[in-house]
């Protein structure tokens, strides 16, 4: 059957050093048409700093199901993209009565999805283990 190139919206590309990158343009390409912003601009971060939002902030949705899927494919997202994983569970507390301030916060990291889609994870073999992270104290 060969390497594995594609399953269930990863995607997989090995380097001739043997690392291998794991990530899902095709996925965000997908997500970015579902949302109806093809063209939208890109920005640089998937939220705003220091800004909080409240439940009830905004008039509500008439129809929820658009923000849900949009949410939900978000959170499966996070698998290879762990940078938009706080600004995605932010809009995911929202999920019971969204309203258009929080779909504009969905709206903002599909934006910054729009500018990083080539971005994922790359494994490495070898035999140290090097992990990075970054912490915010928010």
């Amino acid at each position: 059957m060969g390497q594995l190139t594609y399953f269930l919206g990863l995607q997989i590309q090995y380097k001739s050093n043997g690392a291998m990158f794991v990530h899902q343009e095709k996925y965000i390409k997908d997500l970015i048409h579902k949302a109806g912003m093809d063209n939208c601009k890109s920005c640089a971060t998937p939220c705003k700093p220091h800004s909080s939002v409240l439940v009830a902030e905004g008039e509500l949705l008439t129809d929820p199901t658009l923000y849900r899927s949009l949410v939900g494919s978000l959170q499966y997202l996070t698998f290879t993209r762990p940078d938009i994983a706080f600004a995605v569970n932010t809009v995911c507390q929202f999920m019971h009565a969204p309203t258009d301030v929080h779909l504009g916060l969905v709206k903002r990291i599909i934006r910054f999805l729009q500018g990083t889609m080539k971005c994922g994870l790359t494994f490495t073999s070898g035999s140290g283990i090097d992990i990075r992270g970054y912490s915010d104290s928010d």
